[in-house]
């Protein structure tokens, strides 16, 4: 069994003999200090488990000596008994005040001061186990953050070289494009590879730049946009899938905003992503729409893409835009979407415009609808 130190201070030779006969014969160390300033000398070096302090002592009473204990932070959590044949309500108020943690009045009982001596023990003990988790805690939450920028400096290592090997492929796909006759079933096949390498160097851009939203390195390169242009334009690439799906896309365009101010680039690829997402999940013959309307106030455009597919069950729509994701969605169950990159990228890029996104259930309860909310002025904010 650990041995506990006990420091007494007292002026009083015989108190100080008194209290050692008590505490002594119960398996307590104890350290004696007859004045205030030698008390706070011997702390460092008693290391002391509970004090015993006077309050009436010379120079530097038990008042300053406790206040000045509790003012240090290291030493702050050491209970401190006082000692006093002080009974009025002042004194105890202000002993309260200098962060005493008990009282003790002259003449000591021996039964009540090892009671109050076990009791306060037991607290710190409670105490030192309650600050000896905390440092654990500290100290593996310190390892798993050190864990995660090594996982993103590898992650962020290996997209940079994955991207030579995919243009090279690329590359060479084009050039059997261009040397093969265009009516050829091997046509077919080299164009369709050629849209995969697209897709995949658009995967690597997300994971480039959703590094970079999260390291706040991203800057947004505005340029005044035809909203109603770039949303034709990203939804003409999908024509071939939506033909051979025999999905019908409508365009519906609500909003009395004829150009925005926004990084075109981040803004085709929330589009991009949001129907990819619609086409993915909706089924042969389905129908999707595209719909950009005002806000209220006329200060933010809303761009909207609803499909007709499953739906996704309410207590999912938050979780899917969060990073990876979708890992532990597809274990629940659920599919949402390829690896979960497509969605986080379009929250961040659309928060880094002052934007907001949310997906609820589409019309008539059926289908998703994905919508992206931008500020007019760039200076807006239509995330409150």
């Amino acid at each position: 069994m650990e041995i506990k130190n006990i420091l007494i201070v007292d002026d009083e030779p015989v108190n100080l003999k008194i209290l050692r006969a008590m505490l002594v014969p119960e398996g307590y160390n104890v350290v004696e200090a007859d004045n205030g300033a030698k008390a706070l000398e011997l702390i460092d070096l008693a290391l002391p488990d509970i004090i015993l302090l006077d309050v009436m002592m010379p120079e530097i009473d038990g008042f300053e000596v406790c206040r000045r204990i509790k003012s240090q932070k290291e030493r702050r959590m050491i209970p401190i008994l006082m000692v006093t044949a002080l009974q009025d309500k002042i004194h105890r108020q202000q002993a309260m005040e200098a962060g005493a943690d008990d009282f003790l009045s002259k003449p000591i009982d021996r039964i009540e001061l090892l009671i109050r001596v076990k009791s306060l023990l037991r607290i710190k003990k409670y105490s030192d186990e309650l600050i000896e988790s905390y440092q654990m805690l500290k100290e593996k939450n310190r390892q798993l953050e050190e864990l995660e920028k090594a996982k993103e400096g590898l992650t962020h290592m290996i997209i940079h070289d994955l991207r030579g090997p995919l243009t090279n492929i690329s590359m060479n796909i084009d050039m059997c494009l261009m040397k093969i006759d265009p009516t050829s079933p091997i046509s077919s096949y080299l164009n369709n590879a050629s849209q995969q390498c697209l897709y995949m160097n658009e995967m690597i851009q997300g994971l480039l730049d959703i590094h970079r939203m999260e390291e706040g390195k991203i800057d947004l390169v505005r340029e005044y946009i035809n909203l109603k242009d770039l949303i034709a334009e990203v939804a003409e690439n999908y024509s071939s899938q939506l033909e051979t799906k025999k999905i019908t896309m409508n365009l519906e365009f609500h909003s009395s905003v004829s150009r925005l101010l926004v990084d075109p680039r981040l803004i085709k690829r929330i589009i991009f992503n949001l129907l990819d997402n619609a086409v993915r999940h909706t089924p042969q013959g389905g129908q999707i729409l595209i719909r950009t309307e005002d806000s209220l106030d006329g200060k933010c455009i809303t761009i909207s893409v609803i499909d007709s597919g499953p739906g996704l069950d309410e207590k999912f729509h938050d979780r899917i835009f969060n990073k990876f994701e979708q890992v532990k969605l597809k274990k629940e169950g659920v599919t949402t979407g390829s690896i979960g990159l497509g969605l986080a990228f379009c929250k961040m890029a659309t928060e880094q415009h002052g934007g907001k996104i949310w997906v609820s259930h589409g019309p008539n309860g059926k289908g998703c609808s994905f919508s992206f909310m931008l500020p007019v002025e760039p200076e807006g904010n239509c995330r409150s």
